[in-house]
């Protein structure tokens, strides 16, 4: 019989669950804990939940934990049957201080901390944490000494019967559908792996033009009376600047890997960008901060185009498009910002902006290609 694994644990109770929260080297997770295909008497169910694992996200995290020295995860939650799985509690808790002396312990306390011991014949599943787990397995596979690092894993029981199995599978899909994807307020403030977040943070730190006394912190609709944009509207604009820059897809900026001097240069761009723009649009340079913007957003004769978060989405798309055909950034920005932005001009009027609802229409490929040809005529 091969040696017995021994984990040390916390045990506890949630619910109608019995938990044990133990600390396991990633060699041991990666041996010991499988898939939720158990859940499924289906192969080809067991089969598609396998199929999913087996995608660049697995790639992507085993490369993480590999590459990324400040690397870190939650907690797995994993499910455990079959084998003999041992709980071990301390006898005895004694104080090794004259401080630890004066410390009132809680009766739960004295109970729940322990050992876990495991045969190794226990069938182990990741009910939360698939990705996670599938990760940990590449990166073991490709690093061995990563294996000796340690993860909190929340171990709870599971019964293989019918009324078990549907107990367990009901927990997986609410792990599952809980599970949220991280705000895109939080990524903007603290992610600082996301070049558009970390460049987004920078505009708004140090460009001339725009600031905290301009600018609403929100990622929602800007309804306030003082600000020209709100930071989600400069992160998004951010993200489409990039993907011309480094010529990918928004959706794979975050793969793109740069130094920190390609990051200053990014940044450069993007700044340039916004002070060329702030410079040459008079609305823009005539703006003073903190004061009411009614005669630039309203909604008599809905004011100017980049006094709206969309606005500067088809201002942003619309330099693009002119940096594409190969002219400068400053000449880009002098051929847009010279034509009529104002929402009840040519331009605007009826494809963007409604005379007679007084309201921002939703805008058709067919009126936005328009737009977009009268933003991009030269003005003698």
């Amino acid at each position: 019989m091969s040696k017995k694994l021994v984990i040390p644990c916390r045990r506890g109770k949630m619910g109608t669950w019995d938990t044990y929260t133990c600390l396991m080297q990633l060699k041991d997770i990666s041996e010991l804990i499988n898939f939720a295909t158990d859940l499924h008497t289906s192969e080809k169910l067991s089969e598609m939940i396998q199929r999913n694992l087996e995608d660049e996200r697995a790639v992507e995290i085993g490369d993480y934990l590999i590459s990324n020295p400040d690397h870190f995860f939650n907690s797995l939650v994993v499910a455990i049957y079959d084998g003999d799985p041992q709980w071990h509690d301390f006898t005895r808790i004694e104080p090794n201080s004259k401080e630890a002396e004066l410390l009132e312990m809680p009766d739960y306390a004295r109970e729940c901390l322990g050992f876990l011991s495991l045969t190794k014949e226990e069938k182990m599943f990741a009910l939360d944490g698939q990705h996670r787990l599938s990760g940990i397995k590449k990166a073991v596979e490709n690093n061995e000494d990563i294996g000796f690092e340690q993860l909190s894993v929340i171990i709870v029981t599971h019964r293989n019967t019918k009324s078990g199995i549907k107990k367990s599978r009901r927990l997986f899909t609410t792990l599952s559908k809980k599970a949220k994807l991280v705000k895109k307020d939080a990524i903007i403030a603290l992610d600082e792996d996301d070049i558009a977040a970390c460049i987004t943070r920078r505009i708004v730190e140090e460009s001339k033009c725009l600031n905290e006394n301009n600018v609403a912190f929100s990622v929602g609709p800007l309804r306030d009376k003082t600000n020209v944009t709100s930071l989600g509207n400069i992160f998004d604009c951010v993200q489409k600047l990039l993907s011309f820059k480094l010529d990918c897809k928004i959706s794979e900026i975050e793969k793109v890997k740069i130094t920190d001097e390609q990051e200053n240069e990014l940044f450069e761009f993007i700044k340039s960008f916004y002070e060329i723009t702030f410079s040459n649009v008079k609305s823009l340079s005539d703006y003073k901060e903190g004061q009411d913007i009614e005669k630039y957003r309203n909604n008599h004769d809905g004011g100017h185009l980049l006094f709206r978060p969309i606005g500067w989405d088809i201002y942003t798309d619309t330099v693009i498009e002119l940096l594409s055909s190969e002219k400068s950034l400053e000449s880009a920005v002098l051929i847009v910002s010279k034509n009529d932005l104002y929402m009840s001009g040519k331009i605007l009027k009826n494809n963007l902006w409604s005379a007679q609802r007084k309201r921002i229409l939703k805008v058709s490929a067919t009126k936005l290609k328009k737009i977009k040809s009268g933003l991009t005529k030269s003005v003698v």
